[in-house]
């Protein structure tokens, strides 16, 4: 006996009206008719969950007390703010991730944040083009509201209760937070209305197109046919609420080093020279004069995590380039750890 059928057996059983029954199987084969599990209300989810209902309840109504905020330095200068969420909420969470977001659709033109996908696989998409072109979104995260998420979930087809649940449940102080296991695949969720508008538009001007969390990314051929349109790119991305980063806007010829989330793509995707420069640097050193003094040398002695470090970068090297990166693999591998 399939869902629909037990669900309607169920309500029989409990003497519920013709349409009462009618409702509820209706709201079920939508969620259904989508891949999405059925969730009638709180007390449901709270079950589905194996979380007591009052301390569910709790969690969505006061779930801006459960995050504890962590400021990192950007890159490029200003700080980041990362909001991360109790044990607890985390675990809820992660329900949330692996047992309702996992189920939404995301357009292939998102390459961050998804198994098998990284920035390698990102940038193969606009080698040899001569034309790279990168737009960044300012506040990625925070530009996604909690009526953006609510919203997501109720035309899905849940109900406004259980909307409001689970968009409590992933936002904080009314936006994605930063350190939230769900937000990555949301902003993916919430985008893809986006991301299909920019590949439509890529595709009538002979570009190719893709975006890595805030950084998005368009190559070309046709410089000039690009060029007429680049406006009509922007708007795309302001008419879904997002506000752009003029500073990160680059136009990267073939004539130029053109880069993609950080990695050279002008022939095939290479890593920075001054990135390797830096790493056979480090790995000169420790074979010359050993690693502690090295260490000391540049005032990192008490760096425990120096030997993880390394391999760390030099693990990447060999996921873009394999050979460059055995090569210092096999150096690493020959030094003295016992410092």
């Amino acid at each position: 006996m399939d869902y629909l059928s037990k669900l309607e057996l169920k309500l029989t059983d409990n003497g519920y009206s013709k349409k009462y029954k009618e409702l509820c199987i209706s709201y079920a084969s939508a969620l259904q008719n989508r891949n999405l599990p059925v969730i009638f209300d709180i007390k449901h989810l709270s079950k589905l969950m194996g979380v007591r209902y009052s301390v569910l309840f709790y969690y969505i109504t006061k779930s801006e007390e459960f995050y504890k905020e962590f400021k990192i330095p950007k890159k490029m200068g200003g700080i980041r703010a990362i909001y991360a969420p109790s044990l607890n909420l985390k675990k809820i969470q992660r329900w949330i991730l692996e047992n309702i977001l996992t189920y939404f659709d995301v357009d292939d033109s998102a390459k961050g944040f998804k198994r098998s996908m990284g920035i390698v696989e990102n940038a193969a998409i606009h080698t040899n083009k001569s034309l790279v072109y990168n737009i960044d979104i300012r506040n990625f995260f925070p530009s996604i509201s909690y009526e953006k998420i609510y919203f997501l979930f109720y035309n899905a087809g849940y109900s406004s209760e259980v909307s409001f649940a689970i968009s409590r449940l992933v936002s904080y102080q009314g936006y994605l937070p930063q350190g939230s296991p769900c937000s990555p695949i949301l902003s993916n969720i919430v985008c893809r209305k986006m991301d299909e508008e920019m590949k439509r538009l890529a595709f009538k001007v002979g570009a190719s197109y893709s975006r890595y969390a805030d950084d998005m990314t368009i190559s070309t051929d046709d410089i000039r046919l690009f060029v007429s349109k680049k406006e009509a790119f922007k708007e795309i991305i302001e008419r879904n609420g997002f506000i752009l980063n003029n500073k990160k806007e680059r136009m990267q010829y073939y004539n130029q080093p053109q880069f993609v989330t950080g990695l050279l793509v002008n022939e095939g995707v290479k890593i920075r020279r001054s990135f390797k420069k830096e790493i056979e640097k480090h790995i000169y050193f420790c074979e010359k004069y050993g690693i502690f003094n090295h260490l000391k040398q540049i005032g990192m002695e008490e760096k425990s995590f120096y030997k993880e470090y390394l391999y760390g970068k030099v693990n990447f090297i060999r996921s873009v380039e394999p050979e460059t990166g055995k090569y210092f693999l096999e150096r690493l591998n020959k030094l003295d750890w016992t410092y």
